[in-house]
């Protein structure tokens, strides 16, 4: 591993505070010894792919950052998987994995993470979601109680109507939205002559697309948020997180690279996607914002009028495996579009059998309809599953027509 060595506080006490200093002060390399305080930060040796960064380490241990544990997750497995693979794709765009190295982000705390995620109060000055109005009371379900009360900030923004599978506000038809769902952060470092040192910060904001609230009836009702507003909160918020950022001395100068996910309503199945990025390399404010044209589709399409030729590479697809093959429980896709070209593809055949030959025999005949008829240039993954697991993985990546496939014994 390539190591460094950091005098005083370790690099992660170091990030771990918003009001702490980022230092890198350290021995030269041909210094020995390793004395009690100080941290041995390390690097992975092997990078996966060309397009995955090499973790940082310190003392031996992987560092896992405060959004990584906090309870204000997205709403659904799908949204938190597109949330942080857009944000990394983003990232990626800025900061080149062969010149950067990552580590899970320790400047945001789990505490003040909670209170920025919260609503603005007395209580909680520091909440990004709008105040309840007056007259708005929260009630949390009982199944819920893991979650904190979300109580809110942000006296520039106008009060709407709330929202959040978290929270339900009882009123009459009159809601203030929860629009900010989760904030994730990266650090993003660099090797220099005397150790690693800060040289970004990745933030991800997801905001809700849709709120559900209750009225004095009790019956429940679901709003969307309208892409407009969500836009601008969703700058306005970044604006604010980049300020509070800022406060630290050490955090003026170090580009903050800004991500606006709008998470998919928890009744999809495929995740949401990016809608803006931006970048504040000084200063309080995000600039060069950049507009992204991302959806998802969940493969077969059942609904005869959204039926279109796009997707018949799909259709082609299944028919010719299903015919194969009679014992298959099904077959589904999820396909991820960047201006209107498909980008990747992840498919699950769910089996009935278990016998190795059997399902060698079919990953090696997806294998062969892959070539024929899947698109080439873009992120393949095939997963073959039946009730114990996966039994066969197929892949085949956007820059390579090469398929890889492993089956499970």
């Amino acid at each position: 591993m390539n190591k460094r060595y950091i005098q005083g506080i370790s690099l992660l006490a170091c990030l771990a505070s918003l009001t702490g200093c980022i230092e890198n002060v350290g021995p030269k390399d041909d210094q020995a010894e390793v004395k009690p305080n100080q941290a041995t930060v390390n690097t992975t040796n092997h990078q996966l792919a060309a397009d995955l960064y090499r973790a940082v380490i310190i003392d031996g241990k992987y560092q896992l950052g405060a959004s990584a544990s906090s309870t204000n997750t997205p709403a659904s497995v799908g949204n938190a998987k597109a949330f942080e693979e857009g944000l990394m794709r983003i990232s990626k765009s800025v900061f080149p994995p062969d010149q950067y190295y990552l580590q899970e982000g320790q400047l945001i705390d789990s505490e003040t993470l909670t209170a920025w995620l919260g609503r603005e109060s007395e209580d909680n000055p520091e909440g990004l979601n709008p105040a309840l109005a007056e007259g708005e009371e929260t009630t949390t379900s009982e199944e819920e109680t893991t979650m904190t009360e979300m109580t809110s900030e942000e006296t520039t923004l106008e009060e709407s109507t709330e929202s959040g599978d978290n929270n339900q506000v009882s009123v009459d038809n009159q809601t203030t939205p929860l629009f900010l769902n989760q904030i994730l952060e990266k650090n993003i470092m660099v090797e220099t002559e005397d150790g690693f040192a800060l040289s970004g910060i990745v933030i991800g904001l997801a905001m809700n697309s849709t709120y559900s609230y209750t009225d004095d009836q009790g019956v429940v009702h679901e709003q969307e948020i309208s892409m407009g507003e969500m836009r601008e909160r969703g700058k306005q918020y970044a604006n604010i997180i980049v300020g509070r950022l800022r406060n630290t001395e050490e955090l003026r100068s170090i580009p903050i690279l800004v991500g606006l996910y709008r998470d998919a309503p928890n009744s999809d199945v495929v995740g949401g996607t990016f809608i803006l990025d931006g970048i504040s390399r000084e200063g309080n404010a995000v600039a060069d914002w950049t507009e992204h044209n991302e959806y998802r589709v969940l493969l077969p399409i059942l609904d005869p009028e959204q039926q279109s030729e796009r997707y018949t590479y799909f259709d082609s697809f299944r028919n010719r495996v299903l015919d194969f093959f009679p014992n298959l429980n099904g077959i589904s896709g999820q396909a991820f579009y960047v201006d209107d070209t498909l980008k990747s593809l992840d498919i699950e055949i769910v089996t009935q059998f278990y016998q190795n030959t059997q399902v060698a025999a079919l990953a090696q005949h997806v294998s062969d309809v892959v070539q024929d008829e899947l698109p080439e240039n873009i992120d393949l993954e095939i997963r073959i599953e039946s009730v114990d697991g996966i039994q066969a993985f197929i892949s085949r990546s956007a820059d390579k027509n090469q398929i890889q496939s492993h089956v499970f014994h």
